[in-house]
Order: C-alpha cells, then sequence, then structure tokens
C-alpha cells in the first residue's frame, strides 16, 4: 500500500520543482549513496525475458523445493509493473551494500555458518534506508516501494541490468572490485529514471564455483538445483535431510559460502570495517552447537532475535546441528546427542540417530 505523505513533505516535494529524468537520477543515486550503499544503478521496468521463463522452468521442474512462495509470486517476479508491485512502474533503482567476509570458520563451534548470516539480520539494517529511498521518490511525486529479499522481485536480475554486477555461474551476483558478499535491495518506482548500461558477464571458462559445490547442486552454469543446495537445505527445508546430502553438508549448519569462496572476484581488498560493521560476527556464534539441541522456545527466541537465523527456527537448528556433530565425528558428543535421541521434533531425533551411528561407526 502506498504509505501517506504529510502536507509538509509534500510542500518540500513541490519546491524542488519539477526535474528531469536525468537530474532525478543522479539526485536519487546522490541520496543513496549518502545513506550508505556503495554501488547504485538504475533500469528500465519491464517483463523479464529471458529471466521470467527461466523462473517458471524452474519452478515447472520442481526445483525450488519447499520454498512455495517462489511459485506463488513467479508471474510478479517476472514483471514488476504486476499488480502484485507497482502497477504503471517505469523503473527500478538497484543498490548494494557489502558485508564482512573475514576468513576462518565462524559459527557455534565447531560449525559454519554463512558470513552474510554472521551478524544483524540485514533486512532490519537495510530497511531503514530503502524506505527513505521510497519515501524520497514519494514526496517527490512518484509511486515507489522498496524490496529486500522480502518481496516478489528478482533483485540480482535487476542488479544485472542495471549496471551494479553480473550474475556468476554461482547464481550470485559480482560486483567487480568487490565481489559477491553484498547485500542487494531494489526500489521499484514510476519514477522514469535514467537507465545504466547493463553489465556483461566476466566469468569466462572458469568453473570453480560448480566444481567446488559439495553437494552438486549446479546441473550447468546458473542452474541451480535448489532442492540438493547446502544453503536451502539448512535453511529453508523442513523435515528430514535426505541421506545422500548429509555427510557433503561437513560442519555447515546455516547456509554456505563454498561456491562464493572459490571465485576469483572474492579476492579483493577487504571493505572497509565501517561499512560492513552491522554484520560483523557476534557473540551468539560463541555458543556451542550441542547447545542448541536441548533449547526450548523460549531460549532459542532469545539467542536468535535479530539474527537471520531466527529463520530457520529451533527444530531445524537443532537438526542441522546434530547432522554437524555427526559429521565431526568427536566421540565427545556421543553423550549430547544420546540425550537428543527424544527431542521433541521427527527430524532431529532421524539426525541424531544418524549422527550417533556415523560416530560410533568411524571410531570403531
Amino acid at each position: 500500500m502506498r504509505e501517506s505523505v504529510n502536507a509538509g513533505e509534500r510542500f518540500a516535494g513541490l519546491l524542488c520543482g519539477w526535474m528531469s529524468p536525468a537530474e532525478l537520477t543522479d539526485a536519487l543515486k546522490a541520496e543513496a549513496r549518502r545513506l550508505g550503499f556503495s554501488h547504485v544503478g538504475a533500469a528500465r521496468a519491464e517483463a523479464l525475458d529471458p529471466e521470467g521463463d527461466q523462473l517458471r522452468a524452474f519452478v515447472a521442474a520442481q526445483k525450488h523445493g519447499q520454498m512455495g512462495w517462489l511459485a506463488d509470486t513467479a508471474e510478479v517476479r517476472a514483471d514488476p509493473r504486476h499488480p502484485g508491485m507497482v502497477p504503471g512502474a517505469l523503473s527500478v533503482f538497484v543498490v548494494a551494500a557489502p558485508y564482512a567476509r573475514a576468513d576462518g570458520s565462524v559459527g557455534p563451534p565447531p560449525a559454519r555458518v554463512a558470513r552474510y548470516a554472521r551478524g544483524r539480520d540485514y533486512h532490519n539494517v537495510l530497511r531503514k534506508p530503502l524506505r527513505t529511498l521510497e519515501k524520497w521518490l514519494r514526496v517527490r511525486g512518484h509511486n515507489a516501494r522498496h524490496s529486500v529479499d522480502s518481496r516478489p522481485v528478482l533483485e540480482r536480475a535487476w542488479a544485472e541490468r542495471a549496471g551494479v554486477g553480473f550474475i556468476g555461474k554461482n547464481c550470485c551476483l559480482i560486483v567487480p572490485g568487490l565481489g559477491s558478499h553484498v547485500f542487494l535491495g531494489c526500489v521499484v518506482t514510476t519514477a522514469a529514471l535514467v537507465p545504466d548500461a547493463p553489465m556483461s558477464r566476466r566469468c569466462g571458462r572458469c568453473m570453480l564455483c560448480l566444481d567446488a559445490c559439495p553437494t552438486r547442486a549446479f546441473q550447468a552454469p546458473r542452474q541451480l538445483d535448489a532442492r540438493a543446495c547446502i544453503s536451502y537445505l539448512t535453511i529453508e527445508h523442513r523435515g528430514e535431510i535426505p541421506e545422500r546430502h548429509r555427510a557433503p553438508m561437513g560442519d555447515w549448519i546455516f547456509g554456505c559460502d563454498v561456491c562464493q569462496d572459490v571465485c576469483p572476484y572474492n579476492r579483493t581488498s577487504l571493505p572497509p570495517t565501517e561499512r560492513t560493521a552491522p554484520y560483523a560476527s557476534d557473540a551468539r556464534l560463541d555458543t556451542p552447537t550441542e547447545a542448541l539441541l536441548s533449547m526450548d522456545e523460549e531460549a532459542f527466541a532469545t539467542w536468535a532475535t535479530g539474527s537471520p537465523m531466527k529463520r530457520t527456527g529451533r527444530e531445524r537448528m537443532a537438526r542441522n546441528a546434530a547432522l554437524v556433530l555427526g559429521n565431526r565425528g568427536d566421540r565427545r558428543h556421543l553423550p549430547v546427542l544420546r540425550a537428543a535421541t527424544t527431542h521433541d521434533d521427527a527430524a532431529t531425533r532421524d539426525a541424531v540417530r544418524w549422527a550417533v551411528a556415523r560416530i560410533e561407526s568411524s571410531s570403531e
């Protein structure tokens, strides 16, 4: 729904006078940079082709797994002018912000958490400046609606079209000079912005990301079967994780960075600490993995509030913890695993039994 604009704001908008598309675009980009976004760009709002058909084929082949919202919103994602997003939209404005990517294994020991999820929830961090951009446009008479991985918008496709970066073979958006460790946000608007030149893809013959995937989730360049992706399995997949994927998951308890870690474009200097401070690792990651097996709902909520890991929920995090401990193969974890054989979640109990059997068989 369109947020109201009070009389003072409307008057301020009138004082700006009529801005040309070029003036409006330059002013919006300056405002986005003032708000802390490192890269910005604009694209013409239109039906995504071929990305729309690729999404429809992805869903038709059931490669989205249990992410039912992708199927439900495929048509909205394929065209930002859809009634479900911003009817009459003329432009998509894209912003990017880097997140911390210090090396090393970080997570509830001995587990690892994907870099983007080691600090504050990026939704909460980016939502405020994106709302500011949305309001900035509305004050000037343009409808606008923002998205930060929470509305039916294909952010990576628009980022490529807006010249912010290009989509690598691992399906991640790569920003030259910064790499793929970036958060993306979009503002779909009825404002006529001057489009930036799309960025061409620059992977060449490199296949490092596809070859490195532990679960072989990539069927071809830019063709991911989410059902085999460690990020999907640890975050979105409900219930028991297929046994063929358990050992390859290694020590990942939430997300996965493997296909990004090997990418040559990520061998760049680290972004300034002040830019990535909101996403730096926090104290909750000092909690031992085994503690997640015994947390009740209240304890988990206290531990996970303000973190992207809250999305997975207590039961899936306990399931993931059991698999990590099983892959770790340390007999010292057997007592806590055996104590979790009565866990209230069936998928966790299954993971615990698998972990115990794996540790016992490996130490015989």
